[in-house]
């Protein structure tokens, strides 16, 4: 008995990272999440939703189409935004390419539809450490208004970005130029900590920036930028 008890202290103090103080953009351990019937492949689900949805005043957006690039896997939005689809395994990182519908949004005034592409960025460890991916698309209406109190104006030769941090909302930041951050909790204003974080206009350079989040986050690292698009991405906080 003795034995077994020094052995087990051994190992609790060898997996103690008590002391390690640095940012942590490491993946978490996997949880055990619902697969579904994707097999061998990955799980991706989760939501897309009027720019201005809260919990107080929900809105999906409905009939959007999620494409796999590459791959061909599709699904379409459900009336509250929900999507549901399997990307592969192997991939750390799959793009998503994201067609709004025609139809005009459900509950926006004034009726107006979502005409701006999205590129949703799945990432494997996020995922795989249950975090819920979300994101949000905006009605040309709306946009316009947006950027209005964004104090530029929408430029189609940039790229839009949409970063959603599931867990503990934490500063935001991307490496590439962009306008004035914006943040949303229930309403949207000038910042860069919030659930969801959006930076306008974002340089596209050579196609990809750093995205960082402040103490560390999983999903984190490289995204792609598209000119004319909105790239839509979600971190775990933990």
């Amino acid at each position: 008995m003795k034995l077994l008890a020094s052995t087990l202290l051994v190992l609790v103090a060898c997996s103690d990272d008590g002391g390690t103080t640095g940012p942590r953009d490491a993946p978490l351990v996997p949880v055990d999440i619902d697969n579904g019937s994707c097999g061998d492949q990955l799980r991706f689900t989760g939501e897309l939703v009027d720019w201005d949805s809260s919990e107080a005043s929900f809105c999906g957006v409905f009939e959007a189409l999620f494409q796999v690039q590459g791959d061909g896997n599709m699904d379409t939005t459900a009336p509250n935004g929900r999507f549901d689809l399997c990307i592969p395994r192997s991939q750390a990182v799959t793009r998503i390419d994201v067609t709004p519908s025609t139809t005009a949004s459900q509950c926006t005034q004034p009726s107006s539809t979502y005409t701006l592409p999205v590129l949703a960025v799945a990432n494997r460890d996020v995922i795989l450490a249950g975090a819920m991916f979300s994101a949000r698309a905006f009605t040309t209406d709306r946009q316009a208004s947006f950027f209005t109190a964004v104090g530029a104006a929408f430029d189609p030769t940039k790229a839009q970005v949409l970063v959603h941090v599931a867990g503990t909302p934490r500063a935001v930041s991307l490496e590439a130029a962009h306008a004035a951050a914006q943040a949303h909790a229930t309403t949207w204003a000038p910042g860069d900590t919030g659930l969801d974080v959006a930076f306008p206009n974002v340089d596209v350079g050579t196609g990809t920036t750093n995205l960082a989040v402040a103490g560390g986050a999983v999903g984190t690292g490289a995204i792609p930028l598209v000119a004319g698009t909105l790239t839509v991405v979600t971190v775990y906080a933990n």
